[in-house]
């Protein structure tokens, strides 16, 4: 797969980037809105730092594929088995979120 000039430079800042962040946020869970959403919202933390890792393993089958580690079928079949459960884990996140968040505003309101 060709990918444009910007893509290319997305997929590799995310491939560098993303472990970092994923680190980050698995490791630090005392303060912040990541340790409350660790403490109040467990499922919330690690869907999102699954979701986080398939888009690195997708970033990572891109730049494999640009240039020219995989084939075009492999790229194809991965990108395809990656995207059903990044569109599902998306979903999942969107709801477990605002419910978190509806739970964060009513917690909030009551103190």
């Amino acid at each position: 797969m060709t990918l444009s000039p910007f893509d290319l430079w997305v997929a590799i800042i995310v491939v560098v980037m993303m472990p970092l962040i994923i680190w980050v946020n698995y490791s630090k869970r005392e303060g912040g809105l990541q340790g409350y959403l660790w403490r109040e919202s467990p499922t919330l933390v690690w869907t999102s730092l699954v979701f986080l890792s398939l888009v690195f393993a997708s970033a990572a089958a891109r730049l494999l594929s640009h240039y020219g580690f995989l084939s075009l079928e492999a790229d194809d079949l991965l990108s395809m088995a990656l995207g059903i459960p990044l569109f599902v884990l998306s979903m999942a996140i969107i709801v477990m979120g605002s419910l978190a968040f509806v739970k964060y505003m009513r917690s909030s309101r009551g103190a």
